[in-house]
């Protein structure tokens, strides 16, 4: 869990994402009332137009949730050495295929809609996915990294100690084959699977149908940044997800933020352990 200043700036981000968020919702439904000829934004190959009302209240309760669910560690409590267990662990990484498979299911059941068809996965078309993600693997490892760099740097100036992400730090810190196992498999296949199903399948989608692609990558992408609990990892993680967010929109298909996602966090995992051999 993070300290209470990462709590408050989390939070606080948290809570300007949704103004902004309402405010542009708010804004462009007026807009497309009364110019409606201009004012719908469909460009891309992600569908949204599917989504409607019942999925914008869910993605409103969904963020309050997590707002309010924002709490600081408390000394002395559990967990409050910072380490993480591979119970742990595991049970996060159950949680969150249990949220994916409630989305699902909820498209499916209670909206009638088909997931396949709706994160363009029914017709892939491999050759193209291919080269998208090849080219947008270079342009990510070199972006992020570089953004990553220039953040440490500068929040060096006014936040001295920053620890890395708890999972980094677990990863390097434990001796256990068994847990650094857990958490490629939590890194590489669970994170890509849950958390692209659930950001660009669900957030972007929805938020793309009651505004526009630009806004919906910008709002989802600070979104999945801010859930990753550590203030040091925004900006390169925000970046990171606009660019899935674009290659989505380039290829229709989720599986390309999937599987942009899954090599970008094993060539991570990679250098932490070429970086720990060589140190």
């Amino acid at each position: 869990m993070p300290d209470a200043c990462t709590s408050a700036v989390l939070r606080d981000l948290s809570v300007y994402v949704s103004i902004a968020t309402a405010l542009a919702i708010a804004g462009y439904w007026m807009l497309r009332r009364y110019r409606p000829g201009s004012a719908w934004n469909h460009e891309g190959q992600v569908l949204s137009r599917p989504y409607a009302m019942p999925d914008l209240v869910l993605l409103g309760a969904l963020g309050l949730f997590f707002i309010f669910a924002i709490e600081p560690q408390q000394a002395g409590g559990a967990g409050a050495d910072g380490g993480m267990s591979a119970g742990g662990l595991v049970a996060s990484m159950v949680l969150n295929l249990l949220v994916c498979a409630a989305l699902l299911l909820y498209l499916h059941r209670m909206r009638g809609l088909n997931p396949a068809e709706l994160f363009g996965l029914q017709h892939i078309h491999w050759r193209s996915l291919a080269l998208v993600v090849l080219v947008f693997t270079v342009i990510i490892l070199i972006s992020v990294n570089l953004v990553s760099a220039v953040a440490v740097k500068w929040l060096e100036e006014f936040w001295p100690d920053q620890q890395p992400q708890e999972t980094v730090r677990a990863f390097r810190e434990s001796g256990s084959i068994g847990f650094k196992f857990l958490v490629i498999v939590a890194a590489v296949v669970i994170a890509p699977l849950a958390e692209e199903t659930l950001f660009r399948g669900f957030v972007y989608g929805v938020l793309k149908r009651y505004t526009d692609a630009p806004f919906a990558a910008l709002a989802s992408s600070l979104m999945f940044a801010v859930i990753h609990m550590h203030v040091g990892s925004l900006l390169p993680l925000c970046m990171l997800a606009v660019l899935f967010c674009l290659a989505y929109e380039i290829t229709g298909c989720l599986l390309a933020p999937m599987l942009l996602h899954a090599l970008f966090n094993g060539t991570s995992i990679i250098g932490m352990m070429f970086l720990d051999a060589g140190g």
